[in-house]
């Protein structure tokens, strides 16, 4: 069974539109550009991001793939929802009230530097002052075998390069 939510849609319905990469970054570019934007630079946009690459550096038949494909299927599957508006005069399209409650699932209302543990800094942080410690024993000349010294090194080294692949990771994750 489904349930309706307070937006009008249930939850099938929300769930359809929100399963497809595209219609979500449209959801959260409009959410972070309340004024709207033309149909012809959202496609820009989307084109990008999914090319991972700068707007000027696409190419036109990137760029008219995306158009087609919003013009099409996601921006009249998201109009039919009442998600967004479309002016087709103008091209010019807008979230509505009720996309910007769908904003919730998106979690687009989150602020950028978002209130969740930043874990990736920690295990580098973490990484990095054994690094210093380890650095400070060798330099000490204490009683430790110099296999045992290659071995502490070698581990602490792989623990670093862990944690940072981890960190740029976290860092990274921002794109879906």
């Amino acid at each position: 069974m489904t349930e309706t939510q307070e937006n009008g849609l249930n939850q099938d319905e929300l769930f359809s539109l929100l399963s497809n990469p595209r219609r979500r970054f449209i959801l959260q570019y409009l959410n972070k550009n309340p004024g709207g934007i033309r149909l012809q630079d959202l496609a820009t946009e989307v084109a990008a991001w999914e090319n991972e690459t700068d707007p000027e550096e696409l190419t036109d038949k990137e760029e008219k793939r995306l158009y087609v494909s919003l013009h099409q299927t996601h921006i009249p599957k998201l109009e039919a929802a009442g998600i967004v508006e479309h002016d087709s005069d103008t091209g010019e399209i807008r979230l509505t009230d009720r996309g910007t409650d769908v904003n919730r699932y998106l979690d687009a209302d989150a602020p950028d530097g978002d209130d969740s543990r930043p874990w990736g800094r920690y295990y580098l942080l973490i990484a990095l002052f054994g690094v210093a410690v380890y650095g400070l024993v060798t330099l000490s000349g204490g009683s430790v075998d110099q296999t045992e010294v290659v071995a502490i090194g070698v581990a602490w080294a792989l623990l670093v390069a862990i944690a940072l692949f981890q960190y740029i990771e976290t860092e990274r994750g921002g794109r879906d």
